[in-house]
């Protein structure tokens, strides 16, 4: 998994300080070497403003940016959704629902939709890497009856997977040669 470097909150708030440039964004993203159109390959295009449409000059298919995304049929703004993402992705203990309304100004139902659809989003771009190199895994008993602990125990075990890559100088890394 490629990692990118952290970007700070002046940052994050000089770059995507309106709509705009949240919309300019998305189209660099989805359309890196400018406008393709996803049914006939043409680049030509004209934007249709009052729906937000790239419409292709040649076949007049209208593409969105939003479609295939968690902001598909939103009614909240980009700039919102960008600002929930860069709270969610920042906070390690986690964003809840109520201070998320309070934090963007949207109501408790907006928020938790938002939030559901990003871990869903997250959670499946996580499924896409798989771990490799040495892995090392343990076992824990957590809060036996009676005081006990370990394997004395009748609670479930908790199992902990950590990924050590493999590159020079690990000193987890067997020696072959």
């Amino acid at each position: 998994m490629a990692q990118r470097e952290p970007i700070s909150f002046m940052e994050f708030q000089n770059r995507f300080a309106n709509e705009e440039a949240c919309y300019q964004y998305l189209f660099d993203m989805r359309w890196p070497e400018g406008f393709c159109c996803p049914r006939c390959g043409q680049k030509e295009y004209y934007f249709v403003s009052k729906r937000r449409l790239y419409q292709c000059k040649t076949c007049n298919y209208q593409a969105s940016l939003t479609a295939g995304t968690v902001f598909h049929k939103t009614h909240t703004s980009l700039q919102k959704w960008f600002w929930v993402m860069f709270l969610v992705a920042t906070d390690k203990r986690g964003y809840s629902a109520l201070a998320l309304m309070k934090a963007i100004d949207v109501s408790y139902p907006t928020a938790w939709l938002m939030l559901q659809k990003i871990r869903k989003a997250m959670s499946e771009r996580d499924n896409i890497y798989q771990l490799s190199g040495l892995i090392q895994l343990d076992e824990a008993f957590f809060g036996g009856p009676d005081g006990k602990q370990g394997r004395g125990t009748d609670k479930m075990a908790a199992y902990v997977a950590a990924h050590q890559p493999l590159m020079r100088g690990n000193p987890y890394m067997p020696k072959w040669s």
